[in-house]
């Protein structure tokens, strides 16, 4: 025992013939004093191996049981200490591991809403873009179109005043010219629907609510997206009534494009795109379907977290579903993805009916 502090062998061999709450008290003082020290766990083991073998295992074989219970009673309260120590480690490492997730969640958080702004930054500056590409093409546009009205208004005078004696090949260049004409301003009307669905695309308003046409929406971002999908994919329309409700135009446009454009990526070579909305039991209901992979259904509530994506990297930024996700909550709705009979993937919108918005104290 010349390695045991006589501290702690007088204080076990007092305990031997007391044990009482006066030597239990003692052994748990000495215990916070050890800890003090610096002693370890592994210490306070040899110790109690050198105690038993030198107090318990020189005693006779009948008395060994009755020492060895005291023994164990005087070194669990010497470990109280310790064990109250270890508690206090592991709930302070408990809370700094929920801080740590914490953090980590908020990081996740911030970037996410950074990654968002930067994504509704690139939205309006496609706006301005669009914006700027439709004024510019609608004022030639208009001019176009003027003239081409005044050259078949000229073609019919010219034909009137030659009367019936027009030689053959010059009815027939006149005719020619008149097809041209009707040709021309058929390509002009397009260019002028094209205008007007870009400008419905191009709207900045992102703050405040208005009413706008669900049907102008749809065909705003078509016309954007169909170079994506022309010649392979079939898009169908189902307009439901009423057609005109009250949301942020842009946001909306923003989530249809994107419901739609992941329509589009999971058709890998033909498929069918239905769009679909009106009102539902309790509810105004927008619905994008296709008929493409189809999502797991392990992922299908991973998919609107951010940067969450089932697409090969360099293909998406895993923030399409999640911003759309929050324009949707923004609108005060809900965004479900469900499979679709026979394949594909429905993207349903559910938003408050605007019956019952306008039934609202203060709106007309």
């Amino acid at each position: 025992m010349t390695d045991v502090d006589p501290e702690y062998v007088s204080a076990i061999a007092a305990h031997l013939d007391d044990q009482n709450e006066t030597s239990l008290s003692h052994a748990y003082e000495l215990g916070r004093s050890g800890l003090a020290r610096g002693m370890g766990i592994l210490d306070m083991f040899e110790l109690y191996q050198a105690i038993h073998a030198e107090l318990v295992l020189t005693e006779s074989r009948d008395d060994q049981p009755r020492l060895a219970a005291a023994v164990g009673d005087f070194f669990r309260e010497l470990l109280s200490p310790y064990e109250m120590s270890f508690r206090g480690y592991r709930d302070a490492n408990d809370e700094l591991r929920r801080m740590n997730a914490d953090l980590q969640a908020a990081y996740a958080e911030l970037k996410a809403k950074q990654l968002q702004l930067i994504q509704a930054a690139k939205m309006a500056s496609l706006g301005e873009l669009v914006a700027g590409i439709a004024h510019e093409i609608n004022n030639p546009l208009a001019f176009v179109t003027s003239h081409l009205e005044t050259a078949n208004v000229s073609l019919g005078k010219v034909e009137a005043e030659l009367g019936a004696e027009v030689p053959a090949t010059a009815q027939a260049s006149l005719e020619r010219a008149r097809h041209r004409i009707r040709q021309s301003a058929i390509g002009a009307e397009r260019m002028r629907d094209l205008v007007l669905k870009l400008r419905t695309f191009s709207r900045l308003d992102e703050g405040e609510r208005k009413e706008v046409s669900i049907s102008e929406c749809v065909a705003s971002v078509l016309t954007i997206l169909e170079h994506r999908f022309r010649d392979r994919v079939e898009v169908q329309v189902h307009a439901g009534e009423p057609d005109v409700i009250e949301c942020f135009p842009s946001l909306l446009n923003q989530a249809l494009m994107n419901l739609i454009a992941n329509a589009i990526d999971a058709i890998a070579d033909r498929g069918i795109i239905e769009v679909t909305w009106g009102r539902g039991d309790d509810a105004y209901v927008i619905v994008v379907s296709d008929t493409g992979h189809g999502i797991p259904e392990e992922l299908r509530q991973r998919v609107l977290e951010p940067f969450f994506t089932t697409k090969p990297v360099g293909h998406g930024t895993g923030l399409g579903l999640s911003i759309t996700y929050s324009i949707v909550q923004r609108h005060g709705g809900t965004l479900e993805l469900s499979p679709r009979e026979g394949g594909g993937t429905v993207a349903t919108i559910r938003l408050p009916d605007p019956t019952t918005r306008s039934a609202q104290p203060g709106k007309g």
